[in-house]
């Protein structure tokens, strides 16, 4: 605790009125976090999230690396299983639900209105409850992962380090490291002809 708040005193002194606000601010959002939920967040004091940045805690676990940096309007919910992100930088718009297990490694990269979702509705069933029953599996981001603006991240994906994920596309299952994914490209060119 002791080096953690030196490491704050060492950042206060290099800020920007702007960025020493939001600072303090996410210092005291955190430590009432911790008050709330002691057992279901684990963090460093020492977040650059933008204040717009949401984070439901349900009944799961967050464990956030020692600086996660968000823009705006980006969105964490743990409605319960666990979440895990290393030290990674979300572009505004990004949403995160976990249901079960969600782990992002170090030094990622996400573009604007990424969707990172580990559970998807089960519509097999034929109550009234339809879509209320969900089908869950585990979502495994590894470290230096690009992924670009547009893309979603479906139930069952294991992203292996180095990937890169191109705008627009939806992934689930396996990713190999060191691999480019994108999306198909089909696009359809046709000459309009006006009838005047």
């Amino acid at each position: 605790m002791v080096e953690e708040m030196g490491e704050l005193l060492k950042k206060i002194i290099k800020q920007k009125p702007s960025k020493l606000i939001i600072l303090i601010y996410n210092v005291l959002r955190f430590v009432i976090l911790k008050l709330i939920y002691p057992q279901r967040i684990k963090s460093g004091l020492i977040q650059n999230l933008h204040p717009s940045t949401e984070i439901a805690i349900g009944r799961g676990v967050i464990e956030l690396g020692s600086s996660i940096f968000t823009r705006r309007n980006v969105s964490i919910r743990v409605e319960s299983g666990k979440l895990k992100i290393g030290t990674s930088f979300f572009n505004q718009g990004c949403t995160i639900t976990v249901m079960k297990n969600v782990v992002i490694g170090n030094d990622c990269l996400f573009g604007p209105n990424v969707v990172i979702v580990d559970h998807d509705h089960n519509y097999s069933h034929l109550n009234n409850l339809r879509g209320n029953h969900y089908l869950l599996d585990d979502v495994i981001i590894g470290n230096n992962v690009w992924v670009g603006s547009n893309v979603t991240i479906l139930r069952g994906t294991v992203i292996g380090d180095g990937a890169v994920i191109g705008a627009g596309a939806t992934v689930k299952g396996n990713i190999e490291k060191n691999t480019v994914v994108y999306p198909k490209q089909n696009q359809i060119r046709k000459t309009i002809i006006n009838d005047f």
